[in-house]
């Protein structure tokens, strides 16, 4: 990322205080060996960049660059060898960011958008343009290519814009100063569509790109347990002056940390096992295993892998585990075996 403009400038300073290297070459000579690449670029080379100064001045301004934390490879090459300077580190003051970086916030946006919310999106726009204009020439044509090969795909394509005083009003409780602020809000039932007013202590924000949305994790203080509010089903909300105070946060940190696409229960946790097999699954949990909460994922023999997670709520590994089809058994607990036995037969007798 682009480094805090706090950073010193350039400077090439000698004891009568005159310029030894004027700050604007030292940026010049740093241009041209990034640009370089990984061929680098020679002495003469940067000499020509300057245009046309001594070759000590060359060599002052690597010695300048080194001292501010730069540091350079100089392989030879060629007959006879010459010095190729490339970049491995640039100075302590440099502001640019390299392409790899640029293309790895890029990424870091698409999933953003897989969360099925514009929330934050449209506020690292200008993070975004920031880092464009960190970029140098060559690094900008590099990224370029580099972005039409990359794409983001397993959460939510459409985007739910949000209302953004009411966000405005949800971030105000939650991040107050002085511990969160009760929160009026109206919400819209996902069954119904009806609106119902409550006033609730915002506890966090969860992304899920599971089930593909941000939602207000909450303590209801009316009903005294947690609440999973989807932001997007927020039509109001007015952060309260009366500071929020929630009688025990146990809850709601299994809540946060057990959840599984939005879903979660009051209740104790339970341990889920699954046995996954066919061609590809296997290998494919192992080599990258879901993100569920306190997940392990063991080889089995025969080819097998062996899923293990915590879950509150059926419904979270009921969904989870469909995708697997055939290929997957629950094994435990029994609740779930017996819940997903159900859930097929009704689904076989749509097919009949």
């Amino acid at each position: 990322m682009a480094r805090s403009a706090s950073r010193k400038a350039p400077e090439s300073p000698r004891p009568d205080g005159a310029s030894l290297v004027k700050p604007e070459r030292l940026q010049a000579v740093l241009e041209a060996i990034r640009d370089a690449g990984e061929r680098g670029i020679t002495k003469a080379g940067l000499a020509r960049r300057l245009g046309g100064v001594a070759m000590r001045t060359v060599d002052r301004a690597i010695a300048l660059l080194e001292d501010q934390g730069g540091r350079f490879g100089k392989a030879r090459e060629g007959r006879p060898a010459v010095i190729h300077f490339t970049l491995e580190k640039a100075p302590d003051w440099d502001s640019r960011i390299t392409p790899h970086a640029r293309l790895a916030m890029e990424v870091a946006l698409m999933a953003l958008e897989g969360t099925a919310t514009e929330m934050w999106y449209d506020h690292l726009e200008g993070l975004r343009a920031l880092a464009d204009s960190h970029l140098s020439s060559r690094d900008r044509t590099l990224f370029d290519a580099l972005q039409s090969h990359v794409c983001v795909r397993g959460g939510a394509d459409d985007q739910q814009a949000l209302d953004t005083k009411m966000l405005s009003q949800v971030l105000m409780a939650l991040g107050h100063p002085e511990g969160p602020r009760e929160l009026e809000l109206t919400y819209a039932a996902a069954s119904t569509g009806r609106t119902s007013a409550r006033t609730v202590i915002p506890f966090t924000l969860t992304h899920d790109v599971f089930s593909g949305g941000a939602f207000l994790l909450a303590w209801d203080s009316a009903k005294q347990e947690p609440r999973h509010f989807r932001l997007a089903r927020i039509v109001e909300a007015k952060a309260l002056p009366k500071r929020g105070l929630i009688p025990d946060k146990g809850p709601l940190e299994q809540a946060r940390d057990l959840q599984i696409g939005g879903w979660f229960s009051p209740a104790a946790p339970f341990q889920v096992r699954v046995r996954v097999g066919g061609s590809n699954w296997p290998q494919a949990l192992l080599d990258a295993p879901p993100a569920l909460p306190r997940v392990d994922v063991r080889k089995e023999r025969g080819g097998t892998v062996l899923l293990a997670f915590q879950a509150t709520e059926l419904s979270g590994p009921t969904r989870f585990i469909l995708q697997f089809g055939a290929d997957a058994e629950a094994l435990e607990p029994k609740g779930l075996r017996d819940h997903l036995a159900r859930t097929l037969k009704a689904m076989a007798g749509r097919y009949r």
